[in-house]
């Protein structure tokens, strides 16, 4: 059986007791029923974590593997571009989002370190699932590192329509109310 690889924005570490995410209440039981990784995010911010450090905890059949972000790819990738932009766009409201171009550098950077972190822990016959408007450009960044196992991808959220998507600002900034850069 192929070994089934889950990377989400947060992990929910065994070390850490309940989880509370619908994520993982969802896929809990399933990992922990079949086994496998489950790669991303600590939730931790710590200055200086900008590497491709990875921490591995080891539970009931499941590796969790995680990262931490710095303060500034906290505030740029996950509150600034996910959460204010990609969150008010996929919610049909782009007249929310706040663009900035550094957050979206920043967004496309977090995505690509992520990449860069999660390759070695792949094998050959792993299938990866990832979840979630955080993660947008992780599928991508992982087949420009040469990543051939089959990716899927669930977004949690609506997807807009496309006149809503022609709002983003990397398709002409309309509807976004720009910022500073």
């Amino acid at each position: 059986m192929n070994r089934l690889v889950v990377v989400s924005n947060r992990v929910p570490l065994p070390s850490q007791g309940s989880h509370a995410g619908g994520l993982a209440v969802a896929l809990d039981g399933l990992m922990e029923k079949r086994g496998g990784l489950w790669f991303g995010w600590s939730g931790a911010v710590v200055p200086g974590a900008g590497s491709s450090s990875v921490c591995v905890q080891h539970e009931a059949g499941v590796d969790y593997a995680t990262i931490d972000l710095t303060p500034e790819e906290h505030e740029r990738y996950y509150n600034n571009f996910s959460n204010a932009v990609l969150w008010p766009l996929l919610h049909t409201m782009p007249e929310a989002m706040q663009y900035d171009r550094r957050d979206a550098k920043a967004y496309r950077e977090v995505n690509a370190r992520m990449a860069a972190t999660l390759q070695p822990l792949l094998r050959p016959s792993d299938l990866v699932w990832v979840h979630d408007f955080h993660l947008l450009a992780l599928p991508a960044a992982l087949r420009q590192r040469g990543v051939q196992n089959p990716i899927g991808f669930f977004l949690h959220v609506p997807f807009a329509s496309a006149d809503v998507l022609a709002a983003a600002p990397e398709n002409g900034c309309a509807g976004a109310r720009p910022v500073a850069g």
